[in-house]
């Protein structure tokens, strides 16, 4: 069983979060105290909090910090309203967050059926404008960053193959040299979960 906290910033969100777990057959605990998650996350073994990062005040974004420092094993996934611009406010708190994901609210139902399944869920938010580089960046070629930003946005070997004119070989090739480069290790699925953690600042690159 998947034990998810919920963290809506109303009771319509709460509701969302609720009809939507509850069809990929999974439970969610709806907590809008964040002091109340801090002492359960204390005590209990938590694999997911879903957090709606608007309308929070400063204390949410603190003790999620503290927790985050001091309980790895818990995942955090940071649900926004792709509607909304981006603001500076909000790009600081995700960056000091860390979270594991990033969705739009529209994408959590795949996404929760994709962590109900053990699998990978890469988003496809707008870009947010980031301060920190990707450690190995500028050693890439510009044919690497092109091939990067393809599997960012969930193309396929073979389709990136058919959009860059090179076969899926020459792809292979450029996907174990971007691995060398940015010192993703950990054998076959690595580079995966290296751009599942880190989509949005490799697409933010792109634009």
């Amino acid at each position: 069983m998947i034990r998810i906290i919920g963290i809506p910033s109303n009771h319509f969100i709460a509701s969302y979060m609720t009809e939507i777990t509850r069809s990929v057959h999974l439970s969610i605990n709806i907590i809008f105290d964040i002091q109340q998650v801090e002492k359960i996350v204390k005590h209990q073994p938590i694999d997911w909090i879903l957090f709606d990062i608007y309308e929070k005040s400063t204390i949410y974004f603190e003790i999620l910090q503290e927790l985050r420092f001091r309980d790895q094993r818990f995942q955090l996934a940071i649900l926004v309203d792709n509607s909304v611009i981006y603001n500076k406010i909000i790009d600081y708190h995700i960056q000091h967050l860390k979270p594991d994901l990033v969705c739009g609210f529209h994408e959590l139902p795949q996404c929760l059926r994709l962590i109900s399944l053990g699998q990978c869920f890469l988003p496809s938010l707008p870009p947010i404008s980031r301060t920190h580089a990707i450690q190995g960046w500028n050693e890439l070629t510009g044919r690497e960053k092109e091939v990067l930003w393809e599997l960012a946005e969930g193309k396929s070997t073979a389709e990136i193959a058919g959009l860059l004119y090179i076969s899926t070989k020459t792809v292979e090739n450029h996907k174990a040299s971007i691995s060398s480069k940015l010192n993703v290790n950990g054998g076959p699925g690595s580079l995966l979960r290296f751009i599942f953690k880190n989509k949005v600042d490799i697409l933010s690159t792109k634009y």
